[in-house]
């Protein structure tokens, strides 16, 4: 697994670190970089990652919390290749869909997922890579 500075490291409070790594892990493909175990050898704290620069640090809560407080106002954007594998994945999990997935005005198609502690994670990709950024702004301005 590459090393690497990190312009941006997201880190979120989990409820119960199993499920959430088996949740990025099935439904997103994440990998472990390192896992931090506790006094009972369970790991409180992981490093994971889906494509290079998208790194997210999941920490064990120290109480129980309200999942409905965790992001609010705050979204997780990951871009993807192939949106409707991760649907087809997020099916056969069981993930809570949100949306899509859905073809934007701004030249994406989308897939919003709720996490098992209640973040947001919106998988996006460009849908024709030939657009220059004026055309895409152009057609929104058509939209809107």
């Amino acid at each position: 697994m590459e090393f690497y500075p990190m312009p941006l490291f997201v880190k979120l409070s989990v409820s119960h670190m199993e499920n959430s790594l088996s949740w990025y892990k099935e439904v997103l493909h994440f990998k472990s970089v390192f896992e931090w175990p506790g006094k009972d050898g369970q790991p409180i704290m992981a490093h994971i990652r889906g494509s290079k620069y998208q790194d997210i640090l999941l920490v064990s809560a120290p109480e129980p919390h309200d999942k409905e407080a965790n992001g609010k106002g705050i979204v997780l954007n990951l871009s993807v290749q192939e949106v409707d594998v991760y649907f087809k994945n997020a099916s056969r999990a069981h993930a809570i869909i949100i949306e899509g997935p859905v073809d934007r005005p701004w030249n994406a198609r989308e897939l919003i997922l709720k996490d098992p502690d209640g973040y947001l994670i919106t998988l996006s990709m460009g849908i024709n890579r030939e657009k220059s950024f004026d055309d895409v702004i152009g057609q929104m301005r058509n939209t809107f």
